[in-house]
């Protein structure tokens, strides 16, 4: 090969490497916006919780749970369909009483999409105000596995789990427990001081 001809063989190569880079650009920015707009999917979902948390309206969600559904609450409760996550969330209203609250606020990492199957995890900062005004604040971690089903991202796993010692209702539980338990202790200390006094007063003049 002359040199003429070794010039113009490198020349074409360069000029062909950014046409066949703009080629396939197209080709490849195609799955990357698919991609998002998955994760744009999602992140509507986590908005829709949200909102269906804090304004107490749980059948909002109903759209996004799978027929096979399967969970387990904060409380280690299971529940096997979105009817069941409704008689849970009924049970937790009542004890958070009348005129209470709870909001939460969904922290999630990327998810990771798996054609048909996402895995979505993080924690959620929730604070729940009962109706004798008595605030708790909190942070939990969950995990959830969504199928696409029918053009729509829905709930077929989800695990929520919290601190079994370290949160705020284990803490009020204890001081409420030492506000009993304290005083007693104080009481059955004197009576037994008393009790111990008098046998040993008893002894002396025996």
């Amino acid at each position: 090969m002359t040199i003429g001809r070794l010039a113009l063989v490198v020349l074409l190569g360069a000029l062909a490497s950014p046409l066949e880079s703009a080629a396939q650009a197209p080709e490849a920015a195609a799955p990357a916006a698919a991609d998002e707009a998955e994760h744009e999917a999602l992140r509507q979902l986590k908005a829709a919780y949200e909102r269906a948390i804090s304004e107490n309206n749980i059948d909002t969600l109903a759209p996004y749970f799978s027929d096979q559904f399967h969970g387990v609450m904060l409380t280690g409760r299971v529940v096997q369909s979105f009817d069941e996550v409704k008689r849970f969330w009924a049970d937790m209203r009542e004890l958070i009483g009348e005129g209470g609250s709870y909001t939460t606020t969904l922290n999630p990492e990327r998810s990771v999409i798996s054609g048909d199957m996402a895995l979505a995890r993080g924690s959620s900062s929730d604070v729940v105000v009962t109706s004798e005004k008595e605030e708790f604040r909190f942070t939990s971690y969950w995990t959830a596995v969504l199928q696409k089903q029918a053009g729509q991202w829905k709930l077929v796993q989800v695990q929520g789990t919290i601190d079994p010692i370290d949160n705020p209702f284990v803490r009020e539980f204890n001081r409420r427990e030492n506000r009993v338990v304290i005083p007693l202790s104080a009481i059955g200390g004197v009576v037994l001081g008393l009790i111990v006094g008098w046998v040993i007063r008893r002894r002396r003049t025996a």
